[in-house]
């Protein structure tokens, strides 16, 4: 049975919150940093957000495989498209076939989209589901400054 009141560990929080910092320092220095750093700290924040739905697609796949039930090839072939969305994302970034704009909104869709997964799945651990929500804001309020800055350029 699954409790809202179970606690998360200490090292889930250490490491999810030390893992939005560079949401966070590039969004910033997207947002607020000189013209010249721009783009470099465009294609960081992408290459992070890359990074996280690969991070979170292993972890899917890695409840699936751990679970007392054979593995669903629905829940494993959902778990492959998190990195593939990421990264096709950085792609048209890289190649200069997504505006800024559908870039950064992309991203932000994408991890919404896991965290909706996430949290109306009942494998993992009790704490799982709430501490997806706290995470997922932060990278998603991050994620919408840069989003704002770049609807203004």
């Amino acid at each position: 049975m699954r409790q809202a009141s179970a606690r998360v560990p200490a090292s889930a929080w250490t490491l999810g919150l030390f893992s939005l910092a560079p949401f966070y320092v590039t969004s910033a220095i997207y947002c607020y940093g000189p013209d010249r750093f721009g783009a470099v700290a465009l294609l960081a924040l992408g290459a992070w957000s890359a990074a996280m739905l690969s991070y979170l697609g292993g972890i899917r796949a890695g409840l699936e495989l751990g679970a007392d039930h054979p593995p669903r090839w629905s829940s494993l072939s959902l778990s492959l498209l998190t990195p593939i969305a990421g990264f096709g994302l950085l792609y048209g970034a890289l190649a200069h076939r997504f505006d800024p704009v559908w870039e950064v909104s992309g991203f932000l869709t994408a991890f919404l989209l896991v965290w909706l997964w996430d949290v109306r799945d009942i494998e993992g651990p009790a704490w799982r589901p709430r501490y997806r929500t706290l995470i997922t804001a932060g990278a998603a309020i991050a994620l919408s400054f840069a989003l704002e800055q770049a609807m203004s350029m």
